[in-house]
């Protein structure tokens, strides 16, 4: 199990030249889960999210990956970050997971996803944010940039799953046995397991639905404007690393960096990848970090 304590703590020891610690408090109760009634889409959902307050600026909005929630190790640590460093933080758990009501897990689309994460960013932060953005959920930012780009301070993609759909639905359908198939390409839920993640329903119209939200990966087509970092594991089987360099060109900004962790997974969930996430936080919220 990770010590999110024990991380933070070398943070500290190594970070004390970027901000001194003792005068922010860090609760000792759990985080209180909140909900935030929305009907857009013509969907009534009930949003659950956990909210804390800073005295730093800006604050921080994580938006998880591909049937990710605020459960999950990265959305926990940096809970505990902003509270050691004073940052105004919201996590959620997108429709269909998580204590989220309103659209089960086997309807939910991405572009439930994507209203989720906008309805989140739009009334439950204040000002610019630092969005934090896994794996799908740099796809979700990257769109919600051109929707909202004044509530973007900076962006930190973490192994971003841009246009994933396609790619996922075809190695899909090569391992699926033939009755698998045909229940797939009748739009009826298909289990899968993975052994990482756990076991989720998946349905040919959620990948369908995927299509329509596709982003040209050209160069200079993503409009994000901010500063961005990109952290990326070579090790990951999902997402290529490589992928990330294209994402780089991409994007608009000028302000861009990518990092590459030798070491690193997909998820990014292990003590050393987590430090370097917050590291990255760090550096990119000091006032010496110069913004476009």
């Amino acid at each position: 199990m990770l010590q999110f304590g024990s991380l933070i703590r070398n943070l500290n020891a190594r970070s004390g030249a970027l901000l001194a610690l003792r005068c922010f408090h860090v609760s000792a109760t759990g985080p209180v889960t909140q909900f935030l009634k929305t009907s857009s889409l013509g969907k009534t959902r009930q949003i659950a999210y956990q909210k804390i307050d800073g005295i730093r600026s800006p604050g921080i909005i994580y938006i998880p990956g591909f049937m990710s929630h605020k459960a999950a190790t990265k959305a926990n640590m940096l809970h505990m970050f902003c509270q050691e460093y004073g940052f105004p933080y919201v996590r959620y758990d997108p429709s269909g997971l998580g204590e989220t009501e309103g659209v089960k897990q086997t309807e939910t689309t991405l572009t439930v996803w994507l209203e989720d994460a906008a309805q989140v960013l739009s009334n439950l932060t204040d000002g610019p944010q630092l969005v934090v953005a896994s794996s799908m959920g740099g796809w979700i930012s990257s769109i919600l940039a051109k929707r909202y780009p004044e509530k973007f301070s900076s962006l930190l993609m973490l192994a971003p799953a841009i246009n994933f759909g396609r790619k996922y639905m075809e190695v899909l359908l090569s391992q699926l046995p033939p009755g698998l198939v045909k229940k797939f390409e009748a739009d009826e839920v298909v289990k899968l397991f993975v052994p990482e993640y756990g076991e989720f329903p998946l349905r040919k119209s959620m990948f369908e639905d995927m299509k329509k939200h596709e982003l040209s990966m050209e160069a200079g087509s993503i409009p994000v404007q901010c500063p961005t970092r990109i952290i990326h594991g070579v090790k990951d089987k999902d997402v290529p690393y490589k992928e990330s360099l294209q994402v780089l060109r991409a994007l608009q900004t000028n302000d861009v960096q990518l990092l590459y962790i030798k070491h690193g997974g997909h998820q990014l969930s292990d003590s050393a990848s987590l430090e370097i996430i917050c590291d990255t936080i760090l550096k990119m919220t000091a006032p010496t970090h110069k913004k476009d």
